[in-house]
């Protein structure tokens, strides 16, 4: 457990925190913000993650109604609002954007808009603890994306420094998207001598004293590519100083390969991975171009005749239904923060199973949005209930517990799965927007062509539900002709 825990703290993961209640109370700079406070007009809800630069949070815009992340800074930083001046030049889909920024009581903060998904890290670790492989024409798609938000940052002036799984994200629609610039500095200002970054993902020439460029960014960029696709970084040690020696010293060596497309992709990681900076390509649009030329598309989703469809090889089917009657490996609950079951799906899943089921789930909670909790079924007619938090109050979570709720069931190897209409009820999200959503993470998992999971049903409470979601599937059914 301690290599481990060390191996994390190599490569840069985030420690989530945990969920606490409080009522509102001021914000000082000591503050740490408990969910239901309030905080520039928006509504906390969990910690995100904490580290030494402050603490990051999910939190509800009371107005707007959407996700937002908040950071707060510690007051010791030289310049806090240094990342948020720099993310601000930069416009791009591959980048996430902020939103807002300043002072509030003397705490410097940053508003970020949400990625509904998950981070690469998590990603990783998802396919380590199933010991499956990410496919190489999904780590392609998401370099190509990788490098095309470089792209964007380097051209706005801005080396973000800090290349790494926890900072790349994973959209529920299957995007990529940079974020995270909390260590990023103008080219111009940046100070020769200064090592930044996190060890495993570090570039030679950073590790010499040199100042950091674009290129440097490239190479870490590469190197979060093989420690996705090998599950291991391509230089990895415990000891800083032995990476240090590996970064500056050895040349990669890519994996060795029959397929023609994992040995050109390992060819194009050499290049980026080049201890000479200048054999390294010229730009992150160029390194993008390169891998472009392996990208296929993505799967899509054809079909949506009487509500059927599929996407790679998962089945895809929306019924009006009594969820708590699903004869299936896995049911779905819509669940609350504290797994309470007293109102809508979870309560007919409570009352159709068992108040053990209930008992069950909430000693595991109070649990952050996107968390899902499994249970046993007592007298439900599956295996097993998974247990959603998916939307509260604006904070819409939905694609994030769609896709680890996906993984986990492929992790334990379901064939069938029945979700209920996501965030609909209490959360407050209109049919149209939540089918969008949940469909569009389906897709994504699909992609990932999964060995077990291949039927997933959608239980919608009413006739009109269902012709909503009917919409949904034709708006994204790509042999549908258009009228």
């Amino acid at each position: 457990m301690t290599d481990q825990r060390d191996r994390e703290n190599m490569m840069g993961k985030t420690a989530l925190g945990s969920v606490q209640s409080a009522p509102p109370a001021a914000v000082s700079p000591n503050t740490v913000l408990l969910r239901g406070q309030q905080f520039r007009g928006v509504n906390i809800r969990n910690v995100l993650g904490s580290g030494a630069m402050g603490i990051a949070y999910l939190a509800s815009h009371a107005s707007l109604k959407m996700p937002v992340v908040i950071k707060l800074f510690r007051i010791t930083m030289d310049d806090p609002l240094a990342e948020a001046h720099l993310a601000a030049r930069i416009v791009s889909s591959s980048v996430v954007p902020v939103l807002d920024a300043g002072l509030e009581n003397g705490v410097p903060y940053i508003m970020q808009r949400y990625v509904d998904g998950i981070d690469l890290d998590e990603l990783l670790r998802i396919h380590i603890e199933a010991n499956r492989e990410i496919p190489l024409q999904v780590l392609i798609r998401l370099g190509v994306e990788i490098y095309r938000g470089l792209s964007a940052i380097h051209v706005a002036g801005v080396i973000h420094r800090d290349i790494k799984p926890a900072n790349l994200f994973l959209s529920g629609a299957g995007r990529a998207l940079v974020g995270d610039f909390g260590i990023a500095v103008d080219p111009h200002k940046a100070h020769k001598g200064e090592l930044a970054g996190t060890p495993m993902f570090i570039a030679p020439e950073v590790w010499r004293g040199e100042q950091a460029t674009p290129r440097a960014d490239l190479y870490s960029a590469a190197a979060t590519l093989h420690t996705l696709w090998q599950r291991r970084a391509p230089f990895d040690s415990l000891d800083v100083a032995t990476l240090e020696t590996m970064h500056r010293e050895h040349v990669y060596e890519p994996p060795v390969t029959t397929d023609p497309v994992g040995a050109y992709f390992g060819a194009v990681l050499g290049l980026l991975l080049s201890k000479d900076i200048d054999k390294r390509p010229s730009s992150a649009l160029a390194a993008s171009r390169m891998l472009e030329r392996l990208q296929r598309p993505a799967p899509e989703l054809r079909g949506h005749e009487d509500g059927f469809s599929r996407v790679g090889d998962v089945m895809i089917a929306v019924e009006v239904r009594d969820i708590s009657t699903a004869r299936t490996d896995v049911i779905v609950s819509a669940a609350n923060e504290e797994l309470k079951m007293r109102i809508g799906v979870a309560k007919a899943l409570r009352e159709a199973g068992s108040d053990a089921m209930e008992r069950d789930a909430m000693e595991q909670g109070p649990v952050p949005m996107g968390q899902v909790v499994w249970t046993r079924p007592y007298n439900l007619g599956c295996n097993e209930v998974a247990h959603a938090v998916a939307a509260m109050d604006g904070a819409i979570c939905i694609q994030r517990a769609v896709l680890r709720t996906l993984f986990e069931a492929e992790r334990r190897g379901h064939r069938t799965i029945t979700f209920p209409a996501l965030g609909t009820g209490v959360g407050g999200v209109p049919h149209g927007l939540g089918a969008q959503l949940t469909l569009e993470a389906i897709r994504t998992f699909a992609g990932f062509q999964p060995r077990n999971l291949r039927s997933v049903r959608i239980a919608l409470p009413t006739p009109d539900a269902a012709a909503i979601w009917g919409q949904a599937l034709l708006a994204m059914d790509a042999d549908a002709v258009p009228t």
